[in-house]
């Protein structure tokens, strides 16, 4: 969340929404948007990891009302006709997940690295490294 605080702060007239988990009254918000980004911070990854989200073919077996970033775009297209033209899932490592609001070193780092990344996403002066160096997508649910 500390990415997504940081984003809302620089730019105001973005559309940030921090939130514990994914739920499906979120395709209502980003349906009409022309890019979503995901943040997510991950154990599954121990370097900052960025790929491409496409739709889900399908959004059954979500746990609870939990979803993927890929079934948020399902639903967008589903229920409102539009998903985003692009979309990205930043997942930024996570090696120490106990109780508390502190983070490692190494993830703040990660942390400036992944506002960095939005921002110039945002501004539209991403350096075509970043795009050539996108992971494939995870699998879609």
């Amino acid at each position: 969340m500390a990415a997504a605080e940081v984003l809302a702060r620089d730019f105001p007239g973005a559309n940030v929404v921090a939130v514990q988990e994914l739920h499906p009254e979120l395709a209502e918000q980003l349906a009409p948007c022309e890019l979503a980004v995901f943040l997510d911070a991950s154990v599954r990854t121990s370097t900052l990891c960025v790929s491409r989200v496409s739709p889900a073919r399908s959004v059954h077996g979500a746990e609870g009302h939990a979803l993927s970033p890929a079934g948020v775009l399902a639903l967008c297209s589903g229920l409102y006709g539009h998903a985003p033209q692009e979309a990205l899932l930043v997942e930024i490592p996570a090696s120490e997940c106990g109780f508390g609001e502190t983070m490692s070193a190494a993830t703040l780092r990660m942390v400036d690295c992944c506002v960095q990344i939005i921002s110039e996403l945002i501004l539209g002066e991403t350096t075509p490294g970043i795009l050539l160096n996108l992971t494939p997508s995870p699998a879609a649910d």
